[in-house]
């Protein structure tokens, strides 16, 4: 990666805090990237009890505009705003953190113990791993050895145990 690049980056990143404050929602995860002759910037905001679609149009026309008048990229871009949704991919510690006692599917890059995918509980994120609940055994990963990570939101917990009709 070029060191001009970099450069874009740190400024597309300073532009989506500030309205980020401004709108007063979370950066969940923010994506910078060549697609061709383009730039494609996705934004995934979140914030206590989840984020609205009415809110990502806010926060998009915002930055958008902040864009425009900074110009950080070359050339022409798209920009995608976005919730990072139910089954939310987990990157960060913090991420990690704030899903403590849910459910998590985690795809690892080498076996552990014969299997890459696990999904269980997890029991407590720092730093520099996490514990995960599996089957009554715990299971400690470090970041590094994660490919992939995904929070699993069961049909129960999106609508409740069901009643049977008689």
């Amino acid at each position: 990666m070029s060191p001009e690049l970099k450069t874009d980056i740190e400024k597309i990143e300073a532009l989506v805090a500030q309205v980020a404050e401004e709108e007063m929602v979370e950066v969940f995860d923010l994506n910078v990237m060549r697609e061709g002759p383009r730039t494609l910037v996705r934004v995934f905001l979140d914030r206590e009890g989840g984020i609205r679609l009415g809110e990502c149009e806010s926060f998009s026309r915002k930055l958008g505009a902040v864009l425009e008048v900074h110009d950080p990229m070359p050339g022409p871009y798209v920009l995608e705003v976005s919730s990072p949704g139910l089954n939310r991919k987990l990157v960060k510690p913090a991420h990690f953190a704030a899903v403590t006692g849910r459910r998590v599917r985690v795809a690892l890059s080498e076996p552990v113990e014969g299997s890459r995918n696990y999904t269980g509980t997890l029991v407590r994120a720092d730093e520099d791993g996490f514990e995960l609940e599996r089957e009554g055994r715990m299971f400690r990963f470090s970041y590094g050895a994660v490919r992939k990570a995904n929070l699993e939101v069961s049909q129960e917990e999106l609508f409740g145990k069901g009643k049977r009709k008689q």
